[in-house]
């Protein structure tokens, strides 16, 4: 396989993956061809009126050179 099609496989896993959750309420926060990192913000209104800080979820979306899809938690955004 050339380093090209490897590419497009990758490509295409991350582009699979990105809709699927986006469909579930994600939204796409900074992606390259091979890596993304996503987020959904949990609303609690409880929360909301407390002032409680309720947070995102945040998840770094890789693809290795087989086209696998791996998802880890991510740092929370320190500004």
């Amino acid at each position: 396989m050339t380093k090209q099609a490897s590419n497009d496989l990758r490509t295409a896993a991350l582009d699979a993956y990105l809709t699927r959750q986006e469909a579930d309420g994600y939204s796409i926060e900074t992606r390259t061809a091979v890596q993304a990192v996503i987020f959904r913000r949990r609303w609690d209104f409880a929360r909301r009126f407390t002032r409680t800080s309720v947070g995102e979820r945040r998840l770094v979306v890789s693809v290795d050179e087989h086209g696998e899809v791996s998802a880890v938690v991510a740092a929370p955004r320190r500004w």
